[in-house]
Order: structure tokens, then sequence, then C-alpha cells
């Protein structure tokens, strides 16, 4: 879902900084927000190549071994 309450709007309707005065839009807004919510809430955590390279690291270094002279 995407807002389309202002791709067709047109002087004098639609005018710069509307956006924060138009019902139309901020109702939209309001329910594409609730829509992102629920959509974040149902993903689970994504693991990245930076997350594994993390733990590959700080487990190499609780293993690393002093060396005795």
């Amino acid at each position: 879902m995407s807002i389309k309450c202002c791709k067709d709007c047109v002087p004098p309707q639609r005018y710069p900084g509307c956006h924060g005065h138009c019902q139309k839009y901020l109702e939209e807004k309001r329910l594409y927000e609730i829509q992102k919510q629920k959509e974040r809430a149902a993903k689970s955590p994504r693991l990245t190549n930076y997350d594994f390279d993390e733990i590959a690291y700080s487990a190499c270094k609780r293993h690393k071994r002093r060396q005795r002279e």
C-alpha cells in the first residue's frame, strides 16, 4: 500500500506544504504507518554478513591463547 491521494491533485487543491494540512493525506499516512508497523512486527530479525563477521571476530579473540615467555 502506498499513499495515492496526492498523485492527481492539482492547484488550487495542492500547494507547497499541503501535506501538513490535507486531511486525506494525513489519514492515508496514518493508515500507511500502521501497516508498516504490522509488517515490521511480523518479520523476524535478519542477520547480515556484518553480524556473522562480528560473531566470528569475537570468537577468535576469546579463544586466542597467550604465549608464554
